[in-house]
């Protein structure tokens, strides 16, 4: 993705490109997020957070909480009874 950026900005904010870059795909998912077109294991794919939990604490810490739907609430009973099901095998 590109995003134009004038010339003389650029060349201001260059030394601080790779920070502004990471900044700004963090808040592409915050937003995609809270907005509910990416899942939080997709924001964890796009920001390479290592863990579930860190992708737990990013989203937290940008106030990116998403209250639960009846679908979620459905998709936690279905994983639930799937984990109890291989377990009891």
């Amino acid at each position: 993705m590109n995003i134009p950026i004038p010339a003389d900005l650029e060349h201001r904010l260059q030394p601080h490109l790779s920070q502004l870059c990471q900044r700004a795909l963090e808040a592409i998912a915050l937003e995609a997020y809270t907005n509910r077109l990416m899942s939080a294991a997709e924001v964890q794919t796009l920001l390479q957070l290592p863990s579930h939990l860190a992708t737990d604490a990013f989203l937290k810490q940008h106030g990116a909480i998403r209250s639960l739907t009846l679908e979620d609430v459905q998709q936690d009973i279905q994983t639930l009874d799937q984990v109890l099901h291989d377990r009891s095998l």
